[in-house]
């Protein structure tokens, strides 16, 4: 019966966001405001029926997380209404790019005006709050990347497409089929990769929980009627909904922690949309002899540990450590994990902590 009336309140997002000249858009307009396109959720002041559409557009209601956003694509013709950083179109570009997004001015500019601007790099669509650091330069190439093969088509109206029917669009019975399909499992693959000898049997049981939606976070708790919608909100102290993805990969805390993991290993990384994903393709790097894939899963399941850990510290300790002092975390519980396995350690911590690539057995 839950993911019926999910199925059903979702219609009500679908319209939000395909029938915007409508009397009911316009009165939602008028009560609480827009912003970047969409409709505000409105806070404690809003009704319960808001506060529910609301909460289906974030996927709280069902174990499907983020069900709706994921199901959702801006198709670009003109470009004149799709969001550059706020809508899904070549990529939900403030989800890959966290950082741009924060150091950016106009959050809300439209793709077209981005193009107008000029978005190859050193363009006049990039204008920055700051002069970006170093590794902020080389993110502002990916993403320059992301969009090299991509025209504006003229005379095209921009559209919201539904991807489980890119043809009818959102139904509800499409919708309630696919919550209540059973879970697809994780590749055989990457449940290989779950369960690493080199780690203790704590961290991998965390990573099987994690990728298959069962961690205790605040948004599943909301699910389990454990807490209110309103204490969803992440520990990092940004804006967003504690959810898998968010916590893991998009918060402005341990988003950049992310980032220094990739400078320290030294490889140019552009984060996928899905936790599944980062680590698949995080621990089977392109490119990279297949030896070296095993210290790759090492160093992701040892991040995942020091998030969790520093989760819940800042929760119920009262406690925080600086991105510093978590990417030292990391380096120095995954040499402990690896040197308790080896016979005779082959490398010393000064060389794992400086040069990890070579410690591999990798030459660069």
């Amino acid at each position: 019966m839950r993911e019926f009336i999910v199925a059903l309140s979702g219609k009500w997002g679908w319209r939000m966001l395909v029938d915007r000249n409508g009397l009911w858009y316009r009165v939602l307009k008028a009560r609480y405001g827009e912003e970047g396109g969409r409709l505000k959720e409105g806070g404690t002041d809003s009704s319960v029926w808001w506060r529910m559409i609301c909460g289906i557009r974030s996927g709280v209601g069902v174990g499907v997380e983020n069900w709706f956003e994921d199901n959702i694509r801006r198709v670009v013709g003109e470009g004149s209404s799709t969001y550059f950083w706020l809508d899904n179109w070549v990529a939900p570009l403030r989800v890959q790019f966290p950082r741009l997004f924060d150091l950016i001015i106009d959050k809300e500019a439209t793709v077209r005006e981005m193009a107008e601007r000029g978005w190859a790099v050193g363009g006049g669509a990039w204008v920055w709050r700051r002069r970006l650091l170093a590794w902020e330069e080389e993110t502002v190439v990916d993403c320059v990347d992301l969009l090299a093969n991509f025209v504006l088509q003229e005379h095209t109206t921009d559209r919201w497409r539904w991807i489980l029917d890119p043809i009818n669009g959102y139904s509800v019975r499409g919708t309630y089929q696919y919550l209540t399909s059973p879970a697809l499992p994780v590749e055989r693959g990457l449940s290989d990769m779950v369960w690493l000898k080199h780690v203790p049997l704590k961290v991998s049981v965390l990573v099987w929980r994690l990728l298959r939606n069962k961690l205790p976070r605040k948004d599943n708790l909301v699910r389990r009627m454990v807490l209110q919608h309103a204490d969803i909100a992440c520990v990092g102290g940004c804006s967003g909904m504690e959810s898998a993805v968010h916590l893991f990969l998009r918060c402005d805390i341990f988003g950049s922690l992310w980032h220094l993991i990739y400078q320290w290993v030294d490889i140019s990384f552009i984060p996928p949309a899905s936790v599944a994903d980062h680590f698949h393709q995080f621990g089977q790097l392109a490119g990279l002899p297949r030896f070296a894939h095993s210290y790759f899963q090492l160093i992701w399941h040892t991040s995942l540990w020091v998030i969790w850990k520093e989760r819940n510290n800042k929760i119920f300790q009262h406690k925080a450590q600086d991105l510093t002092q978590l990417l030292e975390s990391v380096k120095l519980m995954s040499f402990l994990w690896l040197k308790a396995k080896m016979l005779t350690p082959a490398f010393s911590y000064n060389e794992w902590w400086r040069h990890p690539f070579l410690c591999m057995g990798v030459r660069v």
